[in-house]
């Protein structure tokens, strides 16, 4: 299948035929040709590999559908005779006359993540992974463990950059685990290539550039034109930065403990130390497609032995039942956003550099343009205000 590249996504299509790279990242600007390449990539190993299987996947499988799916690898697919491939339009994948299959996937619904899950690959590759928690990622990750004889098992990602807090920046660019922010122990199998608008100017839309992105606000047009890692546009809790971000040894004596839990098919805990009028954020958990009861497990080794109230969310349900020290949590939305901000200001308010979940999401929690609060990527934020605001609200139970 010929594909005229331009000189940039050239300089991709080495990476990817570089055996010694096993994760590789494209980020940058929009409409700046990453998704095109990996796809090729992947159409081409599924052709020239019997047998093999690829799973391309984002948050939500509506957005899988409609832009992966039928604005790039279509397209692609059908340039290649119609007798050496299928689509099945019931389950989203392309099935090859050589057994090789390229499956699509959303992690958004439960019976959906269970089905790709269920599958071991040859390629993963998580489209828009600036959308995903790391929890998302840990779980993907094991299931490139196909084996064809000759084929290198590899992940691909590509996003237009996140914060710089989101976990994708700090493996590709910090080269540090996110979870302990220790050195990675193979960064040599890791590498990332920034593609933006100028590098695919021939295949874009005449004056893109400039009728699109040029006139976007500075924080937009860093990200979209020149893709940069910044925080999101409409930012909730704006005035947040790194001086708020400490390490947990210099955290002072704590008097009491409070727990948020977010019940989701993402679920998320946050543990919340309160000292004086200073709340500090001491450390999180994600869970993915587990029970409560696990996750509950997750959250007592989390804390250890101290004595806590876990505020949960309150359309939990029985769910509740299964944390331990549980009460329903104040969900109310703005109040408590309110008195998180009001804490910022007030520079007494803290995280942790190992709540590695609160800050992916910190920095992109946002609102749209209609000042709605934006729900994606938001459980630690929400498990965050739980923790922060039931507290303010009313006192605490106290459990020994």
């Amino acid at each position: 299948m010929e594909i005229a590249l331009t000189a940039k996504q050239e300089q991709a299509w080495q990476l990817l035929k570089n055996d010694d790279i096993i994760y590789l990242l494209f980020d940058g600007g929009a409409r700046s040709g990453k998704s095109v390449v990996f796809a090729l990539d992947i159409i081409e190993k599924a052709l020239q590999y019997p047998g093999s299987r690829h799973l391309v996947a984002r948050l939500r499988f509506s957005h899988a559908k409609t832009s992966i799916w039928h604005e790039t690898f279509r397209p692609l697919m059908h340039r290649i005779p119609k007798k050496y491939w299928n689509e099945n339009k019931a389950d989203y994948y392309f099935e090859f006359s050589n057994g090789s299959e390229i499956w699509l996937g959303g992690f958004d619904e439960k019976e959906r993540t269970e089905k790709i899950l269920g599958h071991e690959y040859n390629t993963i590759y998580l489209n828009e992974v600036s959308q995903l928690s790391y929890k998302i990622y840990e779980m993907a990750i094991p299931r490139l463990a196909k084996y064809n004889e000759g084929l290198i098992n590899k992940a691909y990602f590509d996003c237009n950059p996140p914060s710089p807090l989101h976990w994708i920046h700090r493996i590709f660019y910090e080269s540090v685990d996110p979870n302990t922010l220790q050195s990675l122990l193979r960064p040599e199998i890791y590498d990332k290539l920034k593609l933006n608008p100028i590098d695919n100017i021939k295949n874009l839309a005449p004056n893109y550039i400039e009728n699109t992105l040029d006139i976007l606000s500075d924080r937009a047009k860093r990200r979209f034109k020149y893709g940069e890692y910044v925080k999101a546009e409409g930012t909730i809790y704006e005035k947040f930065d790194e001086r708020h971000i400490i390490k947990r040894e210099t955290v002072p004596s704590i008097e009491f403990y409070t727990v948020g839990v977010d019940f989701a098919l993402h679920m998320a805990a946050v543990l919340v130390g309160w000292s004086g009028d200073h709340i500090y954020i001491l450390d999180d958990v994600g869970g993915f497609n587990v029970t409560s009861s696990a996750f509950n497990k997750e959250i007592q080794k989390m804390c250890g032995d101290i004595a806590y109230t876990a505020y949960c969310d309150p359309s939990g349900g029985e769910r509740l039942q299964e944390i331990t020290n549980s009460d329903k949590a104040n969900n109310s939305v703005e109040p408590g956003i309110d008195y998180i901000n009001t804490k910022i200001e007030r520079n007494e308010f803290h995280i942790c550099d190992n709540a590695t979940g609160v800050l992916s999401e910190i920095y992109d929690y946002r609102r749209d343009d209609k000042e709605r609060v934006v729900k994606e990527n938001d459980h630690y934020m929400d498990a965050m205000r739980y923790a922060i605001f039931s507290r303010a609200a009313k006192p605490p139970q106290i459990f020994l």
